[in-house]
């Protein structure tokens, strides 16, 4: 039987036609459909970015807020109860984001390293929540500042300073026979003028209930002129109980100082001139708000 060589030749032509046709689709599919782009990652902060950060810092002991650069978790006491030192800010001192620059170290808004360590690798609007130890905080407290005390306790009744001291401490200028109030004890006392010495000497009644450093209450027990060499004891009974540890910070004439600890069974109470802060664990809960990556 002949074959038919036209037929042959159809075949070949519908053949290349197919061979080109698949070259022109894939040569299409290269041009105009790419391959999809990378999901987008969003960036994360690295040391020498600028960074705002929004913080809560408290105690994990009791968890009472001791700052905050969020004005709703300030003005929240019910949700967030506050610390003895924690301070609302007034005037000129807003909430805002907490802004520095990630590795910075020292001056006026950098904060501790331990707290920008947390905020590394944050993404905007994640957070991140770190327990802090002394020693990547505030350091621990000086013992110097600590001070063990009676709760029946007996104070000097006489006090000698000079001009400066007298002024520094009562905010006036002293005068022979003058009567004031004991800032610390809460008793009137009566002023002798001798030159630039000038005497204080107490003068409560027994049974009288006196507020100490303006924040409790202490009953005056009894009154010993002769005793100390004639400088007299005023013994006093304070009111304290466990209640008052950290709930307030008082003030007298050393500075500073909250009610680190109340002992009824030894009888005593402790005053600590530390700043609240120092040498306690804290926790902080830091979020990014805003990420400006460093130039390169």
């Amino acid at each position: 039987m002949a074959r038919d060589s036209r037929g042959l030749g159809w075949l070949g032509k519908i053949f290349v036609l197919v061979i080109i046709a698949g070259v022109y689709a894939g040569a299409t599919t290269a041009l105009f459909l790419r391959p999809s782009p990378s999901p987008y990652t969003p960036p994360i902060a690295e040391t020498g970015d600028f960074v705002e950060v929004d913080y809560r810092g408290w105690f994990p002991d009791n968890l009472r807020t001791f700052d905050t650069s969020i004005e709703a978790v300030a003005k929240d006491n019910a949700t967030y109860p506050k610390a003895a030192s924690f301070t609302y800010r007034i005037g000129g001192a807003q909430y805002n984001p907490l802004q520095f620059a990630l590795g910075c170290s020292g001056g006026s808004g950098c904060p501790l390293k331990s707290f920008q360590n947390a905020a590394l690798r944050l993404h905007v609007g994640e957070s991140r929540t770190v327990t802090l130890q002394p020693m990547d905080a505030y350091g621990l407290s000086d013992p110097a500042k600590l001070h063990v005390r009676p709760l029946l306790e007996d104070i000097v009744a006489t006090v000698t300073m000079n001009t400066a001291e007298f002024e520094k401490t009562y905010a006036i200028p002293p005068a022979d026979g003058l009567v004031v109030t004991d800032f610390t004890s809460g008793w009137n006392v009566t002023v002798h003028v001798a030159g630039d010495s000038i005497t204080t000497r107490g003068s409560p009644t027994i049974g009288q209930v006196v507020t100490v450093a303006g924040k409790w209450r202490a009953t005056v027990v009894s009154i010993d002129d002769s005793a100390n060499q004639g400088l007299g004891a005023i013994r006093v009974r304070h009111a304290l109980t466990t209640e008052d540890v950290r709930r307030f910070v008082a003030v007298d004439t050393t500075g500073n100082f909250v009610i680190d600890e109340v002992d009824p069974v030894a009888g005593t109470f402790t005053t600590n001139y530390n700043n609240e802060v120092v040498g306690r664990p804290l926790e902080f809960q830091i979020t990014l708000v805003t990420l400006k990556k460093a130039i390169p």
